[in-house]
């Protein structure tokens, strides 16, 4: 059993820059893309990763969005991205409904989707969803602009984020023997899933927050 986490980029905050210098060359295919978005998540490089927007897609970022696109990239740029990715392509229906909270809106139509699929350790695989675009001979991804809704309903993520991590530092503390002892050999062990149940069970919260505790309690 592995834990799966989809992470689309439409989500530690960064400064983003307003304007973006960085140079990416030609990016004639999808795939080309998908690596040099490997490369700027790899580098933690949040002008890379702002240079692979199409130019209307930056051209919404601002003081009063900087925040919400922090946040998108910020979720993507702590990862580690191994050289044995995979990556897939499909085309979007021509005049179907694009993926949205509802709070957003595309500069312009993307006309593919880009999904880059990754192992991030030994029980968790990881999603990345891109929509993108040819335009000018290369490959841009294509992010909507945020309306202020969507800008608070950032905010109250990050709000329950921050909660749910002071509960979890709060339950670590509190865990005691022989308890705290059986989880830790068990996750030492390899066995991490089992690690979890075992909190689980033990202390009744949900298996979110047992895998939580179990991942501050014993880190990866």
């Amino acid at each position: 059993m592995r834990w799966r986490f989809s992470l689309t980029t439409l989500v530690l905050p960064l400064s983003l820059p307003l304007i973006c210098h960085a140079q990416v060359g030609s990016a004639d295919q999808p795939e080309r893309l998908a690596k040099l978005f490997v490369d700027a998540v790899n580098s933690k490089s949040v002008e890379r990763r702002v240079a692979l927007l199409h130019p209307k897609s930056q051209a919404c970022v601002n003081a009063q969005t900087q925040p919400y696109y922090d946040w998108i990239f910020s979720r993507q740029l702590k990862y580690v991205i191994p050289e044995k990715y995979k990556v897939a392509t499909k085309p979007l229906a021509g005049k179907g409904p694009l993926p949205s909270d509802g709070k957003s809106d595309y500069p312009l139509r993307p006309s593919h989707q880009l999904q880059i699929d990754f192992d991030a350790g030994p029980y968790s695989a990881i999603s990345i969803v891109m929509l993108i675009v040819r335009d000018g001979g290369r490959w841009y991804e294509v992010l909507p602009c945020p309306r202020p809704d969507a800008i608070a309903g950032m905010r109250a993520i990050e709000a329950k984020r921050a909660e749910q991590e002071r509960k979890v530092k709060s339950l670590v503390a509190k865990l005691a023997d022989p308890l705290r002892a059986e989880i830790i050999a068990l996750a030492r062990q390899g066995r991490r899933i089992d690690a979890i149940k075992r909190y689980q069970d033990a202390s009744g919260e949900s298996l979110t927050t047992a895998k939580d505790v179990v991942d501050l309690l014993v880190p990866r």
